[in-house]
């Protein structure tokens, strides 16, 4: 089932693909700028449900336990499981098609929200914002190549990493204002409007851009360079369309470059996930100045890391294909060095300059691999490659609080947490370098065979 609108063969519109080549790289840009405001879009919805939650436990009586399932089983583990049937369903029916229904889901999800007063009702309302969110990133990655050419697509993923890393900031930042500003302008709504708290009020205007957001979607060009009819195997041949055939293949590529990521997520979720609790306690300095301090500390490592992986790719120019692999493998076995210092930093400054150093190493690397995975992927295979993306990571995010947790209770020390963080992401950053050393061999296997020409030989 091969189709424009789907896109599942990836083929172009017609009037973007006939248009002179600065009309066409317009409309491709174009087409980013929709999925970037697509996907801050889906962050602020994402962030007020972290936000409201105070606001649900005054007015609705709930638990922390309620609240961690909320906000862990409704979204973190529903996300995971719908990440690879939304790739599927982007594969045979059409990446901007699903993207856009995702929208849709997550809108009217998120509008549901807001009339609920039970926390059953609420927990429906949170999958349903899951399940419209977990396709987002697999398929925003899949329609980037159909968008860009070859020379553009590296400096597309790095501005759309970047974006996505800051956006989560900025809809932080959106949905506090939003908050601040209902409270202090609730009494002058009109009677239909001030009978109902400022936490559904808020729910309610995230949900309005719903209908536009579909709409940017549904109607953004695909590009010109996916493949034309007949290029790729009819979709509806299993024997050719399978992903199982293919993941069979090719496992070692899979299992050591997403085996590597997981290992990465745990390390990087390990200090995110606990700083705020270990630095207090190391260093007896007041909580609410570790939120500004980690904050900076993040995002000098985000700004730094977006510019130093398409920096260190400009420098080597040996071999488009290799080049991420490799620049990515060179940063993944530098993060456990600094790692290796956290037990022993003696205040909080030094342990912010470690966070920054190592989370610019981890970024580095990670903006690489949605190109590398973009690059082993069968076109007709490629949202459901990049949805693996998402799984592995979710699974980090599940693991590592619950690893970082029980080792250390079983340490007596004020300084106990900082250390049981560095024994659970020193090994897996070690663990993490080992399989992305061991990728490129493999990795140069997976192009040779997907390829209509062979890659060239790995050195």
């Amino acid at each position: 089932m091969n189709s424009d609108t789907g896109n599942a063969g990836g083929f172009g519109d017609p009037a973007m693909a006939e248009g002179p080549p600065q009309s066409r790289a317009r409309w491709a840009w174009y087409g980013l700028g929709v999925l970037l405001m697509t996907t801050l879009f889906a962050f602020v919805v994402r962030q007020m449900l972290s936000l409201i939650a105070p606001s649900l436990q005054t007015s609705l009586g709930f638990t922390d336990l309620q609240l961690g399932m909320l906000q862990g089983l409704g979204m973190a583990v529903f996300a995971s499981v719908a990440s690879y049937p939304m790739g599927w369903l982007a594969d045979r029916y059409g990446r901007r098609l699903i993207l856009a229904l995702g929208v849709a889901c997550w809108s009217l999800a998120t509008a549901l929200f807001a009339f609920q007063s039970g926390f059953w009702g609420l927990f429906a309302a949170t999958i349903g914002i899951a399940i419209g969110e977990a396709g987002l990133a697999p398929i925003v990655f899949a329609l980037i190549p159909d968008l860009f050419s070859e020379k553009q697509r590296n400096t597309a993923n790095f501005i759309f990493y970047g974006g996505s890393l800051l956006g989560a900031g900025l809809g932080m930042a959106l949905g506090g204002a939003m908050l601040q500003w209902l409270a202090g302008a609730h009494a002058t709504f009109p009677g239909w409007l001030a009978d109902y708290e400022s936490w559904r009020l808020a729910m309610m205007a995230i949900a309005i851009p719903g209908p536009l957001f579909f709409l940017l979607v549904l109607t953004m060009p695909l590009g010109h360079h996916a493949a034309a009819p007949g290029a790729l195997p009819d979709i509806d041949d299993p024997a050719s369309n399978d992903f199982v055939p293919y993941a069979r293949a090719h496992w070692r590529t899979l299992v050591c470059i997403l085996g590597s990521i997981f290992a990465m997520a745990v390390a990087m979720t390990s200090g995110v996930m606990w700083f705020p609790l270990a630095l207090p306690r190391a260093f007896g300095i007041d909580p609410t100045t570790v939120g500004v301090g980690l904050g900076t500390a993040i995002t000098i490592a985000t700004l730094a890391g977006v510019v130093l992986a398409p920096l260190a790719l400009r420098l080597r120019r040996a071999d488009a294909d290799f080049d991420p692999i490799k620049v990515a493998a060179i940063f993944v076995a530098l993060t456990p060095l600094p790692a290796a210092f956290l037990p022993f930093t003696t205040s909080a400054f030094q342990t912010y300059c470690v966070a920054a150093v190592q989370g610019a190493l981890g970024i580095a690397a990670s903006s690489l691999m949605p190109g590398v995975l973009q690059n082993l992927a069968p076109p007709h295979l490629r949202s459901r490659v990049l949805a693996l993306l998402g799984i592995v990571n979710a699974l980090a995010l599940a693991a590592s609080p619950l690893a970082v947790g029980a080792i250390s209770g079983l340490i007596e020390s004020p300084r106990g947490m900082l250390q049981a963080i560095t024994i659970v992401s020193l090994p897996s950053l070690i663990v993490s370098a080992v399989l992305m050393a061991l990728a490129p061999r493999p990795y140069a296997a997976t192009l040779r065979a997907i390829r209509p020409q062979p890659a060239k030989e790995f050195p």
